[in-house]
């Protein structure tokens, strides 16, 4: 195969086979939503922390930005930089199978969500559009979390992207993206402090992988 009048070899670029797991969490997706209705019983994900963490329509911004931020992360990635891509897809599919496996052997979810809005604005609209598209349910660990952090610490560790400023963006934004899912009310204080020890313990397991790797290399 040519790219660009060069010759791609799959035997060479076998990271970019890594993007298979994405229609791979999305079954595993729409199948945790269909074992787990928002009208079924489910454990509620609740702190009362949560009590005093208000509703802001203006955080569905950042919220809705975890989509192009693992995207264009991924992409960036596995062109510029194999071996951080290989370790950023190992996070994504751990965390992310994990989280899926999770939700489905314990069904749980939250009510946090707003019976009304105070307001009536484009990002009134854009809130209610994801609460319609997602339900209330699977909520821990937050898979939006994971994502972000595991974006975020790709980003840091890769030497492709050279620019601090930028790995400070992506960093700020990762923890707008964490802050947003609580402002939102798309999850609970106990779902980002899971995801977050989900990250350490795909962190550790990452760790101990590599440090194998080059013991036995």
């Amino acid at each position: 195969m040519k790219i660009r009048g060069r010759e791609f070899d799959l035997r060479e670029n076998r990271h970019v086979l890594l993007v298979l797991y994405v229609p791979v969490y999305l079954i595993g997706f729409f199948l945790m939503e269909y074992l787990v209705p928002d009208t079924a019983d489910y454990w509620v994900s609740y702190c009362p922390l949560d009590d005093l963490i208000p509703f802001c329509e203006y955080f569905i911004v950042p919220y809705c930005l975890w989509y192009p931020l693992l995207f264009g992360v991924g992409i960036w990635l596995m062109i510029k930089d194999a071996p951080v891509f290989r370790l950023y897809m190992y996070g994504i599919i751990i965390g992310f199978s994990l989280s899926i496996g999770f939700c489905i052997l314990f069904p749980n979810g939250q009510d946090l969500r707003p019976e009304s809005f105070q307001r009536d604005n484009v990002f009134v609209d854009l809130v209610s559009a994801i609460y319609a598209a997602d339900t209330n349910t699977n909520v821990i660990p937050s898979m939006h979390v994971i994502g972000a952090v595991f974006a975020a610490g790709a980003v840091c560790v890769s030497r492709s992207i050279k620019r601090t400023s930028v790995k400070i963006l992506i960093c700020l934004l990762a923890v707008l993206i964490c802050v947003s899912t609580c402002l939102v009310k798309q999850h609970s204080i106990l779902d980002v402090a899971a995801a977050l020890a989900v990250c350490a313990v795909v962190y550790a397991l990452l760790r101990i992988y590599m440090n194998v790797k080059k013991w036995i290399s």
